[in-house]
C-alpha cells in the first residue's frame, strides 16, 4: 500500500501475531488496517506457543472476560479450518493449597462456570493413567480446551482480509514517528508509512519501538516445550492439566503425544537465547512425568524448543495507550504466556481505547496505569503461581 492510500482513518498495527491479526480484524469493519511484521504471520511467540485455552482459572476473577473469552471460541469453532478442540482439565492441588483451592473451585461453581474440586480417588475413577500419591485432590475445569496457533491466527487473518484489512510482512518498523504530541507514521525499511493511530502487538519487542519518554512495565523471558511419544497413544479423553509445584502443564497432541511445557525464567537479551529446549528442561521432564502418569515409563522424545514471551507485574497484559504516550499509540503487550487464551478479548479493547466505545466486559484489569511503578525491574511472576 503506498502513502497515498492511506487516509485519516487509517490504523497501523505492528505485529502479526495473534493480538493484532485480533486487532486487525475488530478494526477493519470502519478503519483502513495496515498490519506490518518484520517476519510472518504468527512468527514469534504466537507460533510457538501451547495454544491452550482456560479463561475460567486466569480470568475467573473477572467473570464477564472469562464467560466472553469461552463464547468467542466456541462461536468461531468450525470457521474456515479453525477447530476448538474441547478437553477437561485438572488442576493438581498440593496438601499446602487444598483449603483456598476448594473455597475457589466453589466460587466459579457458583458463578456459572464448571468448576470442582475432586478428590483423589474421584480423578483416577475418571483417569485411572494419573498417580496421585503426592496430590490431595485436583480442580477439574469443564469448559477448557486449546487451539493448533498457527491454524488460528491465519484464520483471524484471513477473516480480517475479507473486512479490507491489508497485511504486508518482511517489513520491519524502525520509529513510530510522532508530531506535536500525534502519532503521524512509522518509519520502516520500506519506507514511511502514514497513519493516524498506531497500535503496538510486537511482544517483548513494543518496549524497544516506543518513544523514548514511554515506559512500561515488560520483561522478556523464556519458556519451553517438549512432546513426548508414550508408550501407546493417548486415549481421546486425556485431559489437559498443570502440576503447579512443578510450574508444569500439559496437554494432549491431536495424535496421541503428550506435550510439557514450563521452565520460565527472565531473561536480558532474548536475540541471545537459544529457540532449543534445554537438556536439563528434558531431563527433568523425562523423570517427572512417568511418576505422574503411566504409559510413559519408555516415552520417546518427538521435539522441543523454546521462546520468549513477555511479562507483565500482575501476569496479565497491558492494552492501551501507555502513560506518557503520545495521542493515538496503543499497546498490546504482555501476555504472560497467554495470549493465545487472553486473544479474543484484544480487538474490543483497543477500538474501546480508539474510539470509545465500551467492550462488553469490565477493561481495568488491562489499564497501562495499573501499577504503582513502571520499570522492568519488578519481580517476575509465573503463570504457574497463578
Amino acid at each position: 500500500m503506498t502513502n497515498s492510500q492511506i487516509n485519516e482513518k487509517t490504523v497501523i498495527v505492528i505485529g502479526a501475531g495473534v493480538a493484532g491479526c485480533h486487532t486487525a480484524l475488530e478494526l477493519a469493519t470502519d478503519h483502513d488496517v495496515v498490519i506490518l511484521d518484520r517476519s510472518g504471520i504468527a512468527a514469534g511467540a504466537t507460533g510457538l506457543s501451547a495454544g491452550i485455552v482456560a479463561p475460567t482459572l486466569f480470568y475467573g476473577d473477572l467473570p464477564d472476560v472469562a464467560h466472553y473469552t469461552n463464547d468467542f471460541f466456541q462461536k468461531l469453532d468450525g470457521t474456515q479450518e479453525f477447530d476448538f478442540i474441547e478437553r477437561d482439565r485438572l488442576d493438581f492441588v498440593a496438601k499446602a493449597d487444598e483449603d483456598h483451592e476448594r473455597q475457589r473451585a466453589a466460587e466459579l461453581a457458583q458463578n456459572g462456570f464448571p468448576v470442582s474440586y475432586l478428590e483423589p480417588h474421584e480423578v483416577t475413577k475418571r483417569y485411572p493413567q494419573f498417580n496421585l500419591e503426592s496430590f490431595v485432590g485436583a480442580v477439574h475445569y469443564g469448559d477448557t480446551g486449546w487451539v493448533d496457533p498457527y491454524t488460528y491466527t491465519t484464520v483471524l487473518k484471513a477473516l480480517a482480509e475479507e473486512k479490507g484489512a491489508v497485511f504486508e510482512t518482511g517489513i520491519e518498523v524502525e520509529n513510530i514517528v510522532v508530531e506535536g504530541g500525534k502519532v503521524v507514521g512509522v518509519d520502516t525499511n520500506n519506507g514511511h508509512y502514514e497513519s493516524s493511530t498506531v497500535v503496538v502487538a510486537a511482544g517483548w519487542r513494543t518496549r524497544e519501538l516506543l518513544p523514548a519518554e514511554v515506559n512500561i512495565p515488560i520483561r522478556p523471558y523464556r519458556t519451553q516445550c517438549a512432546i513426548l511419544d508414550p508408550n501407546e497413544s493417548l486415549e481421546s479423553d486425556f485431559p489437559l492439566g498443570r502440576i503447579r509445584t512443578e510450574h508444569l502443564y500439559f496437554r494432549p497432541e491431536e495424535n496421541g503425544d503428550l506435550l510439557i511445557g514450563g521452565s520460565h525464567h527472565t531473561v536480558d537479551d532474548p536475540t541471545q537465547s537459544s529457540s532449543d529446549a534445554d537438556e536439563s528442561f528434558i531431563l527433568e521432564v523425562a523423570d517427572y512425568v512417568p511418576e505422574l502418569v503411566d504409559g510413559f515409563e519408555s516415552a520417546e522424545l518427538v521435539n522441543g524448543w523454546a521462546g520468549i514471551d513477555t511479562a507483565t507485574p500482575d501476569t496479565r497484559p497491558i492494552i492501551d495507550a501507555p502513560i506518557d504516550a503520545p495521542d493515538n499509540l496503543i499497546i498490546a503487550t504482555g501476555f504472560n504466556g497467554m495470549g493465545i487464551m487472553a486473544s479474543p478479548i484484544v480487538g474490543p479493547i483497543v477500538r474501546q481505547r480508539l474510539t470509545g466505545e465500551n467492550a462488553t466486559f469490565s477493561t481495568e484489569a488491562f489499564d497501562a496505569d495499573r501499577f504503582g511503578e513502571l520499570g522492568t525491574e519488578f519481580e517476575y511472576v509465573s503463570t504457574s503461581d497463578i
